[in-house]
């Protein structure tokens, strides 16, 4: 009979062997395996300090040592990507691919079209808000009007809507 080890206080320890012994003894043969050994029970809170400290320290010790180890690994690879020749020349080009990106954008952003489609593209938003603005208005109007939150289109497609209310800031 094995049972898996979990850290368990020497009371536990007792109970669980005396368990262990009690169903041994009900059988008729008893196997070597399934004799348990005689657990002390620790009457001293210092019984089960001491060992528990020891633990916790090589757990200390050991954690350390793994992270000194992933700091020696990290290092390693680190030092690997700064001294590989192909991949300093590859990110070297990628700079410059870069930086002529930047640059044709820049000029392409200035271009009379393109401020000429950005200007549009700002009127349309303005438009769009105003006309949202003064929707809302009038479908909250509506809303109290009727008490449906659903207008008939004249194509025959109804439209639902929610009402929200913003708070704006304070004018002085």
């Amino acid at each position: 009979m094995q049972t898996q080890q979990q850290p368990v206080n020497p009371v536990q320890d007792a109970e669980i062997a005396e368990e262990q012994q009690t169903e041994v003894l009900s059988t008729d043969v008893i196997p070597e395996s399934a004799v348990a050994e005689p657990v002390e029970i620790a009457t001293n809170p210092t019984d089960t300090l001491v060992p528990l400290q020891g633990l916790i320290e090589n757990q200390i010790e050991r954690l350390d040592e793994l992270h000194s180890q992933l700091k020696e690994t990290t290092e390693r690879s680190r030092s690997i990507i700064e001294n590989d020749e192909e991949l300093q020349k590859v990110e070297e080009e990628t700079k410059t691919v870069a930086n002529k990106v930047k640059e044709r954008k820049s000029v392409v952003v200035n271009s009379p079209e393109f401020r000429e489609i950005r200007a549009k593209t700002v009127e349309l938003k303005d438009e769009i808000k105003e006309l949202e603005e003064s929707l809302n208005s009038h479908l909250l109007s509506y809303y109290q009007t009727t008490g449906v939150k659903t207008v008939d289109m004249s194509s025959g497609v109804q439209r639902e809507f929610k009402i929200t209310a913003k708070v704006l800031s304070k004018k002085e």
